[in-house]
């Protein structure tokens, strides 16, 4: 697949270089002098062992059909390679997201809680051609929770992606987790960027009895 030019390379985020030169060049609306921005709607459970532990995050995240359009350029989506190609088009995408941290910030009473490889995962194509990443983010040890304030917070470190929720039900609580924690609530918190921009980044917070 064609490169993206270097001199477009720095304002992109690392899986959209994935992009031929012609497809970016097509959505030059998109590109401007501060950079290459995109939207994410995301959804995320919270996942516990049948110790109640927390363990993972399980993930959805929706890409609009133009940013798909761009990371599925002259990719073979013929029947009988669709699923593969997703396939492989999730694990570049995971992989370029892994360096990132996810996106993910988590922390437990204050402190970072650190996550490991991503390795449930699946890719598909919803009816308005928008893309559809779903991935379980599993953390690297079991975290009890009662008792515990936890916090999530989804951030681009470059600031290029900017992740929402739609609305408070995108967030969600696993069976055992509703028993002993509180609904999650959610807020925004707004980040400054250079030459003026700013980045409103969703911020959930629930505690644990």
């Amino acid at each position: 697949m064609i490169r993206i030019p270097t001199a477009y390379s720095r304002y992109l985020h690392p899986f959209v270089r994935l992009a031929t030169c012609t497809a970016l060049l097509s959505l030059t609306h998109s590109v401007q002098a501060d950079g290459f921005h995109y939207q994410i709607q995301a959804a995320t459970q919270f996942v516990a062992n049948p110790a109640g532990e927390l363990t993972a995050l399980k993930m959805a995240w929706t890409y609009d059909p133009e940013l798909a359009a761009i990371l599925l350029e002259d990719e073979d989506l013929s029947e009988a390679n669709k699923a593969a190609t997703l396939k492989q088009r999730a694990s570049d995408i995971l992989a370029d997201l892994a360096k990132l941290g996810y996106f993910t910030q988590l922390a437990v009473d204050g402190q970072a809680v650190a996550t490991a490889p991503v390795q449930d995962y699946q890719m598909s194509l919803t009816n308005d051609q928008s893309l559809l990443l779903s991935f379980q983010l599993p953390l690297k040890t079991a975290i009890p929770v009662v008792g515990k304030k936890l916090s999530l917070r989804l951030a681009d470190p470059d600031g290029v992606g900017a992740l929402s929720y739609k609305d408070p039900q995108q967030v969600s609580l696993d069976e055992a987790l509703s028993k002993r924690c509180t609904s999650p609530r959610l807020s925004q918190e707004t980040l400054d960027l250079p030459n003026d921009h700013k980045l409103s980044v969703p911020i959930v917070q629930l505690e644990c009895q």
